[in-house]
């Protein structure tokens, strides 16, 4: 994505104030873009600027060799993002490659220090590509020190936050006339520490009234400039008109930024640690252990365990939420992964553990709590409630008394009878997105929407796992092939022949039909007489759709397991 509002300075630099005005001369003088080197120190800094007459361009030098007089060593820079690897030979007597060398970026940029200097941007170009022929190319030592990768979409290399949110740390953009790249200051920093190194930004720019009438620089006055707090360093060329006012200028120069972040800041991203304190919520929980409910941290430091004595709730004390709460992670399946019990966020973060009671509320403990970042605490805490009755059955099992928990769950119970008919009736039903079984779940809401979407999923696994072109070939073998018949039809009359009771079929086949039907009718979310005389037909029969999807799940899972002992 475009940086507009360096952009947006950059354009603001470019416009010519009135003639003859304390404007002008500041603008001639080019003080507004020094501040512009200034302010753009931190946040996402601009490492490689080819904008009208602007030219920025940044690379990384060892700390090491600012000393002596680097400053006149590197007035004298040739560099750019053309510079990169390339080789050369000499011939020796007989004719052949006596010597050869392979030459670094920078090895004949114009002064000795650069030498030693690591380039982060490059353009390249190439003939034999499709559409815009040059591109800006980025050092992989940076992009894969920090774990940075590159989205198409956004233009952009990115790295996953905390929250698990797409970080865009790098962004890049390319038009016809004007390039930006930019980098955020917290890996400009990092990577300073890590390398030992300061980033230095080379700079070439030019201004004038009006470029039309511009006829080269003819006895510019010249100097030499230093502004060693900011560490800018340049040299400047005024031309003036015959009336004496000033026309246009140009500025060419470096400036050195530096880590000065406290040490302690980097090596605590070194080790992976948040630099500034973590911060706990409370929630309403149940303190068994003292028998109340009442508000309590969730920070560890707060919380009691099994082996030393204190007036602390235990971190297994439950919380309990509207289950409106898991509705974002099921929405989302790209960025969160969520089972019957666990909830992940592209490895960033997870929930070790949830379920959900009697009385459909979800829950989990003070401890898992804590170890979520800030921003889940407090979405979590929007939907915190008081107990409606204790926890699930299940949760008590596994949770305290250490127990497998063996009873009978359709959902679990019908992934397994797929993956068995997968690999024991081969061909029959394929399904290898693994992530079609992981957005399978049960509603958790009485929202129509809820349950139509996973109404379509389960479709999805389960009806469109059958091949098609397996059941032809099979019902043809049996000669019983109906070009008009779907996968399903044709299964239903491939049971018929091969003589399974009509009880049994039904039983394979109607739950089938069911999921089909539904799909078909609320397609889309569709609304209308007929979807709210269905949906009035299974409240009355199941009492909520949540019931009669976890019905569904049961029936479907007791065709499939009949499939599986058939010969078919």
């Amino acid at each position: 994505m475009i940086n507009s509002k360096v952009f947006k300075q950059l354009a603001q630099l470019s416009i010519p104030p009135e003639i003859e005005t304390a404007s002008n001369e500041q603008w001639i003088q080019q003080k507004n873009f020094f501040q512009f080197l200034f302010d753009t120190r931190n946040g996402e800094i601009p490492l490689y600027v080819s904008h009208f007459h602007t030219y920025i361009y940044s690379l990384f030098l060892p700390i090491n060799v600012l000393k002596s007089n680097y400053i006149d060593d590197l007035m004298k820079w040739d560099a750019g993002p053309n510079s990169s690897w390339g080789y050369g030979y000499s011939f020796g007597k007989i004719g052949r490659p006596k010597k050869v060398c392979v030459y670094p970026p920078f090895d004949s940029a114009g002064t000795h220090l650069l030498k030693n200097a690591t380039p982060i941007t490059f353009w390249r170009y190439f003939e034999g590509r499709k559409g815009r022929q040059g591109y800006v190319e980025i050092n992989q030592f940076l992009t894969h020190l920090h774990g940075l990768h590159w989205e198409e979409i956004l233009n952009a290399f990115c790295r996953l936050d905390e929250d698990g949110n797409i970080d865009q740390v790098l962004k890049i953009h390319q038009a016809e006339e004007s390039i930006l790249v930019t980098l955020k200051s917290d890996i400009v920093d990092f990577h300073q520490f890590l390398t030992k190194t300061v980033l230095v930004r080379l700079f070439d720019r030019m201004v004038c009234q009006d470029w039309k009438k511009f006829g080269g620089w003819v006895n510019p006055k010249i100097s030499i400039n230093r502004d060693a707090k900011n560490e800018i360093f340049w040299r400047s060329g005024i031309a003036s008109e015959k009336s004496g006012n000033l026309f246009a200028s140009y500025v060419r120069g470096f400036q050195i930024i530096r880590n000065m972040r406290p040490r302690r800041e980097m090596v605590a991203m070194l080790e992976g640690k948040p630099l500034k304190p973590k911060k706990y919520e409370k929630f309403i929980a149940v303190d068994w252990k003292n028998k109340k409910i009442a508000e309590f941290s969730c920070d560890p430091k707060k919380l009691g365990n099994y082996f030393v004595k204190s007036d602390k709730p235990f971190e297994t004390s439950p919380v309990f939420f509207k289950p409106e709460v898991l509705l974002k992670y099921k929405a989302d399946p790209d960025k969160y992964t969520i089972s019957e019990r666990h909830i992940s966020c592209r490895g960033t973060w997870s929930l070790e553990t949830y379920d959900i009671n009697d009385k459909g509320q979800v829950h989990t403990y003070l401890v898992y709590l804590g170890r979520l970042p800030h921003s889940e605490q407090l979405y979590w805490k929007s939907f915190n409630e008081r107990p409606k009755c204790g926890i699930s059955e299940r949760a008590f099992k596994t949770d305290f008394k250490g127990d497998w928990d063996l009873s009978y769950d359709p959902l679990s119970s019908l992934k397994s009878s797929l993956q068995r008919i997968q690999k024991e009736k081969i061909g029959l039903w394929v399904c290898n997105d693994e992530d079609l079984y992981r957005r399978l779940n049960y509603p958790v809401t009485d929202a129509d929407k809820e349950w139509i979407d996973e109404i379509h999923t389960l479709d999805k696994v389960v009806i469109e796992g059958f091949s098609y072109q397996y059941l032809k070939s099979l019902a043809t073998s049996l000669g019983c092939f109906d070009v008009t018949y779907g996968s399903i039809r044709m299964l239903e009359t491939i049971l018929g022949k091969k003589g399974i009771s009509e009880e049994e079929v039904k039983g394979i086949i109607e739950p089938l039909d069911e999921i089909r039907k539904l799909r078909t009718k609320f397609a889309g979310h569709r609304t209308g007489e007929e979807t709210t005389k269905i949906k009035k037909e299974l409240l009355k029969k199941y009492g909520s759709l949540k019931e009669h999807f976890r019905s569904l799940l049961q029936r479907i899972d007791h065709g499939v397991q009949t499939l599986l002992i058939m010969q078919i």
